[in-house]
């Protein structure tokens, strides 16, 4: 059988292309202090007084990840905040918004059986599913504190939903597993609910402590949603086009586990021997093994999946992009445009 890696490698590596994390590193350098006193939250005022439960903090936070959800709210809230300056609380605000990503993560990983996270061993992994529940039970107690330290009504209700909708979006990933009968609507939902949410949260939270008005808040959730759906069709297509080394987990993982994302949806839409194979495939569950993955990922690449999936993040990005020009012309606005880029440069 042929091999699905070289179809994926001639499409993402052909061409040179911008290295991702020099632009991103201009990003942050707007808010570096910022950043700064985001990161040093996470790894002092977290310490728990029990050794062992700060040495799975540190396990967790070690991993690093590139943060992008406290810059959001961090540039969003720079955006917004006009000649002031930003507060205690935007700091807590971008905490907050991490950990509860962060946790998600640990519990993800529980539900997807991961042992590698980042490159690194997950908790699960290293320890136990019951243990790596608690440590993610542990961060959103962390959040819930951080975010009754902002004292907002409104922000608590925000993200009051956004914890309810992470516990939507993975009932209905897992109730439409191994499922080829999966639409675009709900294929959205699930984006919203999962990833789209926690940034739209992010995004006009600050605006909100900043007092603006509704039609800026409004600008600002309607970028965090769009962003967010981007940020996940990419992913889903990284999990079809990458390698583990620049993902920390093997290529097609989602087949494995049943998760139906848009490159398979565009090749099932389509219709045709390959998308009858690929729905065999998927009914049958031989994806769950190596030799069914990589044949899945062949006919997702040579049926267009990969270049279709581009296009539909693109028109996200498009649309995040035009969200903010109700915002002041100002370099913050302009990172948080380049950040919906950076999202895109991943594709290439």
């Amino acid at each position: 059988m042929k091999s699905a890696a070289s179809p994926v490698t001639e499409f993402t590596k052909g061409e040179s292309s911008p290295d991702p994390s020099s632009d991103l590193s201009r990003i942050v350098a707007l808010v570096d202090e910022e950043m700064r006193l985001v990161e040093d939250w996470l790894k002092t005022n977290l310490i728990d007084d029990n050794p062992f439960v700060e040495q799975l903090l540190k396990q967790i936070f070690s991993a690093g990840g590139k943060r992008i959800r406290p810059l959001i709210v961090l540039l969003s809230s720079r955006a917004t905040a006009g000649e002031g300056e930003l507060s205690r609380l935007h700091i807590i605000l971008g905490v907050l918004t991490e950990l509860i990503h962060t946790a998600s993560l640990v519990h993800d990983d529980v539900i997807d059986k991961a042992s590698v996270r980042r490159g690194q061993e997950t908790i699960n992994k290293t320890w136990n599913d019951r243990l790596a529940v608690l440590m993610g039970d542990l961060l959103f107690a962390q959040a819930s504190i951080c975010l009754a330290r902002i004292m907002n009504p409104v922000i608590v209700g925000i993200y009051g939903q956004v914890l309810g909708d992470l516990c939507a979006g993975e009932i209905k990933q897992m109730r439409m597993q191994f499922s080829t009968d999966i639409d675009w609507e709900s294929y959205t939902s699930k984006s919203v609910s999962k990833t789209a949410s926690l940034i739209s949260a992010g995004s006009h939270s600050g605006a909100i402590l900043n007092g603006c008005d509704n039609d800026t808040i409004q600008a600002l959730k309607d970028y965090g949603i769009n962003l967010g759906i981007c940020f996940q069709i990419v992913d889903d297509l990284l999990d079809i086009t990458a390698s583990q080394k620049e993902t920390g987990k093997a290529a097609g993982s989602d087949l494995k586990n049943g998760v139906i994302t848009a490159p398979s949806l565009f090749v099932l839409e389509k219709g045709g021997e390959k998308a009858d194979r690929l729905r065999k495939l998927i009914r049958e569950r031989t994806v769950t093994t190596d030799e069914g993955v990589a044949e899945a990922l062949d006919l997702i690449v040579s049926s267009g999946g990969v270049e279709a999936t581009v296009e539909l993040a693109a028109g996200y990005t498009a649309r995040a992009r035009a969200c903010l020009e109700v915002l002041p012309d100002t370099p913050y606005r302009e990172a948080l445009g380049e950040l919906a880029d950076y999202v895109m440069i991943r594709t290439r």
